[in-house]
């Protein structure tokens, strides 16, 4: 069982256990006597199909994603949100499916009993039965990216191992007799880990040694560093795209039955949505006509697929409209019925007609107006390469990116959520697209989107 799916089925399992034991105590408390066979009896069925939700609106919330940094700082509070979603779910559950039991009281005990058990199992008991030995790396590397890498690893405890020497990849060049220090270092420490770009220039004059150490020797695991890169963030590390990245990932990334699937899924989903979408219209419109008497929707220009030009229809958000050059230095100032339409994203219903011409599609890149498309393609190599597919209402930058650029032009965060796009590209499958509608659910149910 590799190390992923070990410590998955530990949360699993653990969450399990604490749902239990919530309903055990909640038992406890409400009728304050120790519950008896004939009282778990009559709630532990209905609880247990409650459960089997409650773990699946775990996997929405993402808290079974990686425990980053981020997350577990985040983590409180998403457990809070999400068993108030659990609660609700219940309650509805309760009134729909007729259990023989109504436990008003008993869901609101629980509610608090399964925050403090999830939340004391989560933060302080999950490492005690998930050890790990934290075997000693070294990174061979430069840049920010290697960086971020280091502080990631040597700051959580979910990985089983840490950095405990960071040597500059160009060293390797201009450090006389490198080899031998190397592996001098490598033993002095008791390096097990080495992390380093085995197709780096600078490193080439190692790699022998390094590859008869760790392959034919087994003295120690090599890793590849844009591959761990990649696994640790789940988005492409810049420094490694060339010329051949693309024509390897994108020949293989491309799947004829996916593609066909996919647009079919389109059709039918707009459908779906569209018809009951229709009915929340009016309401829209008369609540903007009522705050400022200005235009209901409003249309504007994106580029799609192949850099082909995308005309998209939202209701109107803001005062005035955000296109052409204007998208460079806005002043535009989002109205109050358009910030509670943005939270909700009522305001991009109007694009399912889009998904039912075949312009967009439910997953995809975020499609980017023509100006600030023009300056990113001057200014980040590759850009143009995310409108090879078609763009969507959501996407892997959209669910992943919590840094994401808001207004204007901003290069640093659209290079970083070029990366995210760049992922999609690589991996997009059924799976990974099932993976973003349920984290884009979590969004909206929790209003914590970018």
């Amino acid at each position: 069982m590799g190390e992923r799916t070990r410590e998955l089925f530990i949360l699993i399992l653990g969450d399990a256990v604490c749902f239990t034991v919530a309903l055990w105590l909640t038992l406890l408390v409400r009728y304050l006597e120790w519950p008896d066979g004939a009282r778990l009896e009559a709630h532990f069925g209905p609880f247990l199909f409650l459960s089997s939700l409650w773990l699946i609106i775990f996997y929405i919330a993402g808290l079974y994603e990686k425990h980053t940094v981020l997350l577990k700082k985040l983590l409180l509070s998403r457990i809070i949100n999400t068993q108030i979603v659990n609660i609700v779910l219940a309650a509805l559950v309760f009134l729909v499916i007729p259990f023989g039991i109504a436990p008003k009281t008993n869901l609101v005990i629980y509610l608090f009993v399964s925050i403090a058990l999830i939340t004391v199992w989560r933060l302080y008991l999950f490492n005690y039965f998930s050890p790990k030995a934290r075997h000693k790396a070294l990174l061979i590397a430069d840049g920010d990216e290697a960086i971020e890498l280091a502080d990631e690893i040597n700051n959580n405890d979910r990985y089983n191992y840490s950095f405990v020497r960071i040597i500059d990849e160009r060293a390797a060049l201009h450090t006389p007799d490198f080899e031998s220090k190397l592996l001098e270092l490598i033993d002095r420490e008791n390096v097990e880990v080495i992390v380093a770009n085995p197709r780096g220039e600078h490193i080439e004059r190692v790699l022998p040694a390094i590859f008869d150490l760790a392959f034919l020797r087994f003295e120690f695991t090599f890793l590849d560093f844009y591959q761990l890169y990649e696994d640790t963030f789940d988005r492409i590390p810049m420094s490694s795209l060339r010329y051949d990245w693309f024509i390897s990932n994108v020949s293989q990334s491309q799947n004829p039955i996916y593609d066909f699937l996919k647009r079919g899924l389109d059709i039918v989903g707009a459908f779906l949505l569209l018809l009951p979408s229709l009915m929340i219209y009016p309401f829209i419109i008369l609540a903007i006509k009522l705050e400022d008497g200005g235009s209901i929707f409003y249309h504007t220009e994106r580029v799609g697929q192949y850099n082909k030009p995308l005309h998209i229809l939202k209701f109107r958000t803001m005062t005035g409209e955000d296109k052409g050059e204007e998208a460079l230095q806005s002043t535009l100032r989002v109205t109050r019925v358009g910030k509670f339409l943005r939270r909700t994203r009522l305001d991009e219903l109007p694009q399912l007609w889009n998904v039912l011409l075949g312009e967009l599609s439910f997953i995809g890149p975020r499609p980017e107006m023509p100006a600030l498309v023009s300056a990113y393609a001057e200014e980040i190599p590759y850009y143009n390469m995310r409108h090879f597919l078609k763009p969507g209402l959501s996407g892997w930058a959209q669910i992943r990116h919590l840094d994401a650029p808001r207004q204007g032009l901003d290069i640093p965060r659209t290079v970083e959520k070029l990366s995210y796009d760049l992922h999609y590209l690589r991996y997009r499958s059924f799976f990974l697209d099932l993976e973003i509608m349920l984290k884009t659910l979590r969004i909206l149910i929790m209003r914590s989107g970018t």
